[in-house]
């Protein structure tokens, strides 16, 4: 494929994205300014509490409040520590929340011997979750437990009969709030319930599976614990019919029986299938680009979901964007790439939007013929593709706040900066350096008083002051 043929396809899948006047980059930026950051007032006394005027201020930010995330399913599972250590490397360099997996058939694939701890039987894309939050503890990521109850993945030794599996499925639950419920805070509790239907098979579900499954995990799990709904692509975006849309029925459904949903999941996966089952050609594509690349239509399903129920945040929580095999590979991950960019900013720039989780880092290890859409961010070899570095430079540069500024003759300096926790070091005229930890939050003032000594390294506030 010629550079011509590839700017014409591109052309092709991003004109809602990239019509003239459309007004979207300005939209998407203006949304990020709005929603996503925020002001911080700085004042720097000396130890007596003067104000010391032309200090050298240097701010870096060390963690945001957003999630940016990804699966860890394949943690510790290369056969080289080399291998292991990349995906590890990986993985840190970009993301601060990572998806615990929870599928029961592959946590307990024999009755009663749960695969908890990190010395469990291998199992692939199954890492035991004691090892996964270990590492999220380790390094400061926030876990996301994936997920309670599932119409697949289910153990071979279920019985058949509903009541004895909803049993069983309730002692998974206390189990599962018992062990991880304040190392995991957040938890998507049903996943992909409208296709439910697709499995006729599968007989130990009861007709009131979720109402049970909510219930349950709301008594069983610490208070302050967040119950996701996550729903599969069809129903999240392209199954959008304005305000009757069947996933936010279902929602309504539920919380009028009762049943606590604090979080709401949209899948954003490209499969796409014919009578042949999964298809991975780009021009399956092409022909739904008006329901999944056309930022009108995205927005409107956001603005759905987040006005429906305000308190309630949205997790843009599984992606797969593919690398398509029936293009040239180079040219396959340039438009990834540029697809990934111009989604990402339309996510981010939502204010319902509290996570974006792209779904597999590496190719190699995907869900059965999922993998021969090479939808990863890292090639099999664990190689970066251009995906992966755009990501990086989205999240890590260009929504990353870093400055370097002086206080003036009263003290202080201003900046406005992304949400998140923040180092500021304060430079002495002797040379010495003061560091200190801040945060700047959403609805929180921000108005600290920091007393530059060298000895010491303390935050003397935030200022006492009304959230606004």
């Amino acid at each position: 494929m010629s550079d011509r043929d590839f700017t014409h396809l591109q052309a092709q899948l991003l004109a809602h994205f990239d019509a003239p006047d459309s007004g979207f980059e300005a939209h998407f930026n203006d949304g990020i300014r709005r929603h996503r950051m925020g002001h911080m007032r700085l004042r720097v006394v000396d130890s007596d509490g003067a104000p010391v005027p032309n200090t050298v201020v240097t701010v870096r930010q060390t963690r945001h409040d957003f999630l940016f995330g990804c699966n860890l399913f394949q943690l510790g599972g290369y056969e080289s520590e080399d291998q292991n250590r990349t995906y590890e490397r990986a993985f840190l360099e970009i993301f601060n929340s990572g998806v615990v997996p929870f599928y029961w058939g592959g946590l307990e694939p024999v009755r009663g011997q749960p695969r908890y701890t990190a010395d469990s039987p291998p199992i692939s894309r199954r890492p035991p979750p004691d090892l996964v939050t270990d590492f999220c503890e380790c390094h400061g990521v926030t876990p996301k437990g994936h997920c309670l109850v599932w119409h697949r993945l289910l153990p071979d030794w279920l019985p058949s009969a509903p009541d004895e599996a909803t049993r069983l499925s309730a002692e998974r639950i206390r189990d599962l709030a018992q062990r991880y419920g304040k190392r995991i805070r957040t938890w998507d509790v049903v996943n992909e319930p409208m296709e439910r239907h697709q499995c006729p098979e599968v007989t130990q579900l009861s007709h009131s599976y979720m109402e049970e499954a909510y219930n349950c995990a709301a008594e069983a799990f610490p208070t302050g614990t967040r119950l996701f709904l996550n729903e599969a692509t069809q129903y999240s975006w392209r199954a959008f019919q304005g305000q009757t849309t069947g996933l936010h029925l279902l929602e309504d459904n539920l919380r009028l029986r009762g049943c606590r949903i604090d979080g709401l999941g949209l899948q954003y996966h490209y499969f796409f299938y014919d009578e042949n089952g999964l298809t991975t050609t780009v021009h399956d594509l092409i022909n739904a680009r008006d329901e999944l690349l056309n930022p009108s239509r995205l927005l409107d399903v956001l603005d759905l979901h987040a006005n429906a129920f305000p308190s309630r945040p949205v997790h843009i929580s599984e992606i797969t964007i593919p690398v398509y095999p029936d293009l040239p590979p180079t040219v396959a991950e340039k438009l990834q790439a540029a697809l990934a960019r111009r989604l990402y900013r339309l996510w981010f720039s939502h204010p319902g939007v509290e996570a974006i989780y792209w779904w597999n880092l590496a190719d190699g290890m995907a869900h059965g013929k999922e993998g021969e859409l090479r939808a990863a961010l890292l090639r099999e070899d664990l190689s970066p593709k251009p995906v992966y570095e755009t990501l990086r430079h989205l999240i890590r540069e260009e929504w990353t706040t870093r400055l370097q500024t002086r206080t003036d003759d009263e003290g202080t300096c201003e900046f406005s900066g992304f949400y998140g926790d923040y180092q500021v070091s304060l430079g002495a005229a002797h040379g010495c350096i003061s560091t200190h930890r801040v945060g700047l939050h959403k609805d929180t003032v921000a108005d600290y008083t920091l007393t530059l000594d060298c000895t010491t390294a303390n935050v003397s506030g935030p200022t006492q002051l009304s959230p606004t």
